[in-house]
């Protein structure tokens, strides 16, 4: 492969170690590569889920995924609720810290613990090399915030995240700095192939009924046979495996269209239809709240429900209304038609709801057949609704049905990221 002619950025992949119980732990003037601390999703339930544990606990097989009863229960193990503000605020923070070296068109938060930076105009203004600018990044944000980062550097954004997560994170440094020419040596090494960014468990059985059980076969093999296989993507996981990716951090997708939802699931089975109704009005008012704060209006609803564990199964169904709104009072009867129409009677324990087909909420279109002065009234307290609950929080202004005992609305506004802020 000939890489003289591919790009040859500097683009730097920064991480935040065990983010969540880093930052838990320095807010409570803890030391997080000397503590012992888990944070789950609810501290009074023995089956919730580890959302992240400090290095030190991870030793002990305690990690993301593991249950609070997996735990030992012991005075030097720290166990606390998600502080989800505090993680938010911390993330904001950092990626202002780390703007101080890039142009913000060169800077993409890939999610809330890790971030890219194309430092290829800038590099020159901070430091001689890439891993000095890094180093000089990590460094700042340890100083400033006491939380520990690593960096994976590449010529394009795969290979500074494979960097990062192959090498940086288990470097003595958390730096790692991985060339073209590193490619035979450090990229087709990586096994299996589902620890290679972008291949799944079920591309990997794929690959392996194509005979490839390497990424450098993967690399090695006919790009015909693997875009007959997948389409587009085989082109793509075929040129990944030669360390190629000709995507920039500058370049913005502006999507023609979006969609907006919400999903819940629910902490105990449904079998009463009117509480599960109560459940999806209050999930779609939330939708809808978003949507006018976008100012757009949606045709098509997509509901989805999903069974208890003990049934299984479910149902997922979209229909397109009539005409294009954002107020819960148009596209309820729609969700109720698409729920008496494919439910089961089987109890729900999961509930979905997505807006989609937007457009401006100017340009929504007038029925010839309604009262315009209603329909502009009904907007108006919906409006006014809105700047009540920006002001005062969502649960200053609720539905009468909203504080019935299976209603899930209060709880869930008073969480952040789905978890307790």
């Amino acid at each position: 492969m000939d890489y003289e002619y591919l790009p040859n950025r500097v683009i730097i992949c920064i991480d935040m170690k065990a983010f969540f119980a880093s930052v838990s732990c320095v807010i409570r003037r803890l030391d997080p590569l000397k503590t012992k601390l888990a944070v789950v999703g609810d501290t009074k339930r023995s089956g919730s889920v580890v959302l992240a544990a400090t290095p030190l606990l991870k030793k002990e097989g305690i990690k993301t995924g593991s249950r609070l009863f997996e735990i030992p229960k012991r005075k030097d193990i720290h166990v606390v609720n998600p502080s989800m503000e505090r993680y938010i605020k911390a993330s904001n923070y950092i990626s202002s810290l780390v703007l101080q070296y890039v142009a913000p068109e060169d800077f993409h938060a890939y999610s809330i613990d890790e971030l890219f930076i194309d430092a290829t105009a800038s590099l020159h203004l901070f430091a001689r090399t890439p891993e000095e600018l890094a180093h000089k990044i990590i460094n700042e944000i340890y100083r400033k915030t006491r939380l520990t980062a690593t960096a994976g550097i590449g010529p394009n954004l795969l290979l500074a995240k494979v960097s990062l997560d192959h090498e940086a994170k288990n470097s003595p440094t958390g730096v790692a700095y991985w060339r073209y020419e590193d490619i035979p040596f450090k990229l087709w090494s990586i096994h299996p192939m589902k620890d290679f960014w972008g291949i799944s468990s079920a591309t990997e059985r794929r690959l392996n009924r194509l005979g490839i059980h390497s990424i450098k076969e993967l690399a090695l093999s006919s790009v015909e046979m693997i875009r007959k296989e997948f389409g587009v993507l085989g082109e793509e996981i075929h040129q990944h495996a030669n360390g190629i990716d000709f995507s920039r951090i500058s370049d913005v997708y502006i999507p023609s269209s979006r969609s907006f939802g919400k999903s819940q699931i629910l902490f105990r089975d449904y079998t009463n239809r009117k509480e599960v109704e109560l459940l999806l009005l209050e999930l779609l008012d939330d939708v809808c709240f978003r949507l006018r704060m976008h100012q757009v209006v949606a045709q098509t609803i997509h509901l989805s429900i999903g069974y208890s564990k003990q049934t299984g199964g479910g149902f997922s169904r979209q229909k397109k209304m009539g005409r294009a709104s954002n107020l819960s009072q148009d596209i309820f009867p729609y969700c109720l038609t698409i729920l008496h129409t494919f439910d089961s009677g089987m109890p729900i324990r999961s509930i979905g709801i997505s807006l989609s087909n937007t457009s401006i909420e100017e340009e929504e279109k007038m029925s010839l057949f309604e009262d315009i002065d209603q329909r502009e009234r009904a907007y108006a307290l919906a409006k006014t609704i809105d700047d009540i609950r920006l002001r005062y929080g969502k649960n200053s202004v609720l539905r009468a049905s909203s504080y019935l005992e299976h209603s899930t609305a209060r709880y869930r506004n008073g969480l952040l990221g789905g978890h307790k802020a």
